[in-house]
Order: structure tokens, then C-alpha cells, then sequence
């Protein structure tokens, strides 16, 4: 099955890189099935330390792991991203952006450390309920970890070397769930066992991908005028702040992060908001049902995950020739729409039976949600391609103002109708919000490339 879904890509022919390196179908293709060998990886996993755990055990668990997800959401500086667009632009080299890796998760982790001592075991137990202070500690470990491992294998989606970085990227997954499984083998499944295997996996996904990346020679600075033709203001930027000479400064680094971090953040509320609105104005019994129904929904944005990770890369590599650039843009957004819009209709169809039968018939009420949901869906993951893209070359700035239109639209509606409709109208006002959204970002990404075609042709930046 994991062949047929890896050579489904592959049969829809969407060529090949501008510069002809890459076959798009194939990088794809083996990204897809990476993301399904892990999902594979982490239900194992899941299972055998929910049954293990029990419901109390497993809450102090998930609770532990709120901090440092909480600290790598909020923390992580959109580092990861800032590594890939320069990498592929050739700025910078992996030695200098290794060490900055070094010196950030460091002293972050340490900032986090020196606030968790000073903290009272009240003040932990209040924000993480159930959780001791020795345990927080404990937890803390996996934050630098965390940084770590994205921030490097970052590195290897950046030199576009898409084969190792999926290969690099099931390391975590493989790691821990082994690790879970020999505890379980040896019914030493306990919160403190679990919190270290996510600590290993993650350390072994940054010392891989430590490995992975010392094989890379620094990339050729790349011009100013290379930028310009294609980039945008900021785009030309983070050359001239790191001088042309191949060497990124810390400052460039940070700088263009921030601004992917930003939009992160933004995106990660909007994703969320609908959730507490509807757990705060309804009850937990409909914040469950309404939860599996965004979870299922999102399950279809695997496909455009998948092609985000090669869209990115390539459109920061190919900056240059943005004609060529938009054409393959097209193809694959075109093509993940069609196959997101084919998942949606199955799953749409499927729906009434298959939710209440899988997960019981408490959980008939989020079919509906699921179903209002489909639309802002699968008009997202067109969208999600191009705002990949528009991130490759610099373009922040309108994937910054489309997660706040979205999120201003989501938590609107979902203020105006969630005391009308219930859940339905949550799942409606994320559905609409989805879909302006998705309209907004393609409408900017056309006039931008449209003009710097235009650009490009008559010579203004040769």
C-alpha cells in the first residue's frame, strides 16, 4: 500500500526542478511516505502507553510535555525556516549555522532553566497541574533537544538533499518508538521512561543530522542582484546583511526568522481558536467531538505538507527565473488541490459511518463539523503550496497578513455563531475563514509574480 501511495504522485507527472536537479513527483512522493511511516511510528507508540499509562497517568504525561512544546512553539525563532531559505539561497555555510545553533538552544534552554528554579512548586503546579517541580525540570531537557534536532535537520532540507532528509527525519519516530516498545516489552512504561525516550529520539535526530550535515561544503554566496531579480525587498536584505561573503550573521539569521515565526505563531492560534472557543462558550463533550472533527480534517493537509517541504527549498533556490518558478508552483498546487479534493469527497462520503464506528457512537455529532469543515479544507491546501512558496522567496509579509485576516475572520465568526449553531458553527466560520484566506493569498501571489515576470523580462535588474 505504502508503494501504490508513493507512486501516486509519480504517475501525475509534475516534471522536474527549474534547473532540471530534482524529479518533483519522486521528492514528493518519498516526503508523503516519510510522513506515513512516522504517523505508522507514533499510533505504536501511542497505543501501547495510553493502555499502559491509564487515563491519569497519561494526563500527568501529556501535561509534562505541554512545557517544552509550549517553549519550542513560542521559542524556537523560526530558526528552522531562516536555515532553509538561506541555505538554498546560498547564503551562510552549515558550520556557521551549526555553531549558531549551539550557542541559541543553549542559552535559551538555560534562560528556561533559571526561570523553572526560581519558580515556586505552587506557581508549577498551578500552569501544570499535577506536575512537581522535579518533574518540570525533568521535562525541560527535551526543549534544547527539540531546538536542536529541527533547527539542524533544517540544514538538509535546505541543501535540498530531500532523500537523506527523509531518511534523517524517520530517525525520531523509529528511535522512539523502539524505545517505547522495550519499555513495554518490560512493563516499565511510566511517565518518567516516556519523557526520556522523547528526550533520546529527539537528541538522536540532531546527533544524525549533526553527522548528515558535516558532509556539506558552504554553498556559493549568493549576488545581490541574483536576489533582486526574483526576491523581494527582503530576499535582497538578508544578502546584503550577510555581506555577500557566504558568511550569515546571527542578526540576518534571526531576523528573517522572526518574521516565519511570526506567521507560525499567528497560524498555530488560528488553527487552534475555533477549539477553545468552543470548549469556553460550549462544554468539554463538544470540545471532544469538535476536536476529532478538526483532527480528521486535518489529516488531509498531508499532502500539502508533503509538498511544502520540497516547495520551499526550490523557491528560494530558484529565485532567479520566477516563470519557470510559478509554472511548477502551478503544477504542484494544482495537483495536491486535486488529490486533497478526491480525499475530501471519499472521506466527506464516508463520514457517517465510519466515525461512529471507529471511535463510537458518542462521536456521531462530529460528523457534521467534519463535513463543514471539508471545503476551507481543501481550498487551504492549494493555498498552503503557495504560501510555501511565497516564504521561499522572501515574501513574508503576505503570509503574515493572511494568517491574521484568517485568524480575525475565524475568531469572529466563531464569537457570532458559535452561540447560534453550536459546533456547526465553528466548523462553518473556519471553513469561510479557510477559504478567504486561501483567495487572499492567491490573489497576492499572482500579482507578485506577475510583476517580477515582468521584471525580469524587461531587464530592470540585470
Amino acid at each position: 500500500m505504502l508503494t501504490h501511495m508513493k507512486s501516486l504522485l509519480a504517475s501525475l507527472s509534475l516534471g522536474r526542478t527549474p534547473d532540471a536537479r530534482f524529479d518533483l513527483s519522486a521528492a514528493i512522493g518519498s516526503t508523503l511516505l516519510r510522513q506515513v511511516l512516522s504517523s505508522g511510528l507514533y499510533f505504536i507508540a501511542l497505543w501501547v502507553t495510553t493502555r499502559q499509562l491509564g487515563p491519569h497517568d497519561n494526563g500527568l504525561l501529556v501535561t509534562a510535555l505541554l512545557l517544552p512544546q509550549s517553549l519550542y512553539a513560542f521559542l524556537n525563532l523560526g530558526l528552522g525556516p531562516s536555515h532553509v531559505f538561506h541555505m538554498s539561497s546560498g547564503i551562510g555555510s552549515p558550520r556557521t549555522m551549526r555553531r549558531m545553533n549551539w550557542s541559541l538552544a543553549l542559552g535559551l534552554w538555560a534562560a528556561a532553566v533559571l526561570v523553572l528554579a526560581l519558580a515556586s512548586p505552587e506557581a508549577i503546579g498551578h500552569y501544570l497541574p499535577g506536575t512537581a517541580k522535579q518533574t518540570a525540570l525533568y521535562a525541560s531537557l527535551l526543549f534544547p533537544m527539540m531546538l536542536l534536532a529541527a533547527w539542524t535537520s533544517s540544514l538538509i532540507q535546505g541543501a535540498r538533499d530531500y532523500a537523506t532528509y527523509n531518511k534523517t527525519a524517520l530517525t525520531q519516530p523509529a528511535v522512539f518508538c523502539a524505545g517505547v516498545l522495550a519499555l513495554g516489552a518490560g512493563h516499565a512504561v511510566s511517565v518518567p521512561a516516556v519523557l526520556a525516550c522523547h528526550v533520546l529520539s529527539q537528541a538522536a535526530l540532531w546527533l544524525v543530522s549533526e553527522w548528515r550535515v558535516r558532509a556539506y561544503a558552504a554553498p556559493a554566496a549568493a549576488s545581490a542582484g541574483s536576489a533582486g531579480s526574483a526576491g523581494s525587498a527582503e530576499a535582497v536584505e538578508a544578502v546584503e546583511k550577510a555581506g555577500q561573503t557566504g558568511s550569515l550573521k546571527l542578526g540576518a539569521a534571526i531576523a528573517f526568522g522572526l518574521r516565519a515565526h511570526l506567521s507560525n505563531v499567528i497560524t498555530f492560534l488560528n488553527y487552534r481558536v475555533a477549539l477553545y472557543l468552543v470548549s469556553f462558550l460550549l462544554d468539554p463533550a463538544a470540545a471532544g467531538r469538535y476536536a476529532l472533527a478538526i483532527q480528521l480534517a486535518e489529516v488531509l493537509w498531508m499532502i500539502a505538507s508533503a509538498a511544502s517541504v520540497v516547495v520551499f527549498p526550490e523557491s528560494a533556490a530558484h529565485n532567479s527565473t520566477p516563470a519557470a518558478l510559478q509554472q511548477m508552483v502551478r503544477r504542484i498546487a494544482l495537483s495536491v488541490f486535486k488529490i486533497t479534493l478526491a480525499g475530501g469527497l471519499l472521506a466527506g462520503a464516508l463520514s457517517v459511518v465510519v466515525i461512529p464506528w471507529v471511535f463510537g457512537s458518542d462521536y456521531a455529532g462530529s460528523v457534521l463539523p467534519f463535513v463543514i469543515l471539508l471545503p476551507g479544507i481543501i481550498t487551504w491546501s492549494y493555498m498552503s503550496v503557495v504560501a510555501n512558496s511565497l516564504a521561499g522567496m522572501g515574501c513574508q509579509r503576505v503570509n503574515i497578513q493572511a494568517a491574521l485576516l484568517s485568524f480575525a475572520l475565524n475568531s469572529g465568526g466563531c464569537l457570532l455563531a458559535i452561540p447560534v449553531f453550536g459546533m456547526h458553527g465553528a466548523a462553518l466560520a473556519s471553513s469561510i475563514a479557510f477559504t478567504v484566506t486561501a483567495i487572499y493569498t492567491i490573489v497576492m501571489y499572482r500579482r507578485i509574480m506577475a510583476e517580477r515576470i515582468h521584471a525580469t523580462s524587461a531587464g530592470e535588474f540585470q
